[in-house]
């Protein structure tokens, strides 16, 4: 009880003013006062952040090592580094609004009944559930804690600017679309170099879509999996997909389950296709263990 009083008391001034700000709390909501905060501008800009230390910050500190998880055992991590870019926020604020009164509207209900297999989606969907419930905060929809894995050469446009589905690496397995994972340790595979940065994002889900082994079969190339390459399915603002390796120890081909058992997945992808529904919040820099 005395560190969730700590964080609090220590929040960005944004989230204590009464009005539009004041009526947002949660673990999405800025964690540290404005004065802690310095500009990045000369690598970030529109950014402030600051680095967090075991001394100075002990009680976030440790929540995010407990989110983090277990890393690869060759990557260390070499920094924390909180940061907030004002603009992101206060969309990311206007979006859970949005969200909030579209997810009454019948317009963008999910219908997975007209879907094949649809017992094994919603058992999808009851994994993505446990997920959102361990965020808390003050508001009517559901948020996610998500891991997006990158170089650190792209974190001045992503931070700055905002995700953007630009489709470096290809078109998209389950959707073009920005992708994130629940595990810190599955992300890692995307920083492509040595030293790469791990971005702990918030989530909002609308009616996020449940994507089986049927959608991508072990036995097809992913140019043949049914959303490759293409937007948003129907009126679902995500895809999610629990994934299992697919080949050798060092593979890079995760996909659903085979067995349709959701148990079996050891990870999981989600596939956003809206920038505004993210809020990238925590910056954690890997070196490699020399």
């Amino acid at each position: 009880m005395k560190e969730i009083k700590e964080l609090k008391s220590n929040r960005y001034s944004l989230s204590t003013k009464s009005g539009f700000y004041g009526e947002f709390e949660g673990d999405f909501t800025p964690f540290l006062h404005a004065t802690k905060l310095s500009s990045a501008s000369t690598t970030f800009s529109n950014v402030s952040a600051c680095v967090l230390t075991k001394k100075e910050h002990s009680t976030i500190v440790s929540r995010i090592y407990n989110w983090l998880g277990t890393l690869p055992t060759c990557y260390r991590v070499e920094k924390l580094e909180f940061i907030f870019n004002s603009g992101i926020y206060r969309n990311f604020l206007g979006q859970i609004e949005i969200v909030e009164s579209r997810q009454k509207k019948p317009e963008f209900q999910a219908t997975l009944d007209k879907e094949n297999v649809c017992k094994q989606r919603k058992q999808v969907l009851q994994r993505l559930e446990t997920l959102c419930h361990q965020v808390s905060h003050n508001r009517r929809l559901r948020i996610a804690r998500m891991w997006h894995g990158c170089r650190r050469s792209v974190l001045p446009h992503l931070l700055s600017d905002g995700f953007a589905a630009l489709s470096m690496l290809d078109d998209g397995w389950y959707g073009k679309a920005i992708y994130f994972t629940s595990s810190a340790k599955y992300a890692t595979r995307y920083f492509r170099e040595d030293n790469g940065c791990l971005v702990m994002c918030y989530v909002l889900l609308l009616n996020p879509f449940p994507v089986v082994s049927d959608d991508a079969p072990p036995d097809v190339p992913p140019e043949k999996f049914r959303f490759y390459g293409r937007g948003n399915y129907k009126n679902y603002q995500c895809h999610y997909i629990p994934v299992s390796p697919v080949g050798g120890k060092n593979t890079m081909d995760y996909r659903p389950p085979p067995t349709g058992d959701i148990d079996d997945a050891e990870y999981d992808e989600l596939a956003v296709f809206q920038e505004a529904h993210i809020l990238p919040q925590i910056v954690i820099y890997c070196n490699t263990d020399d």
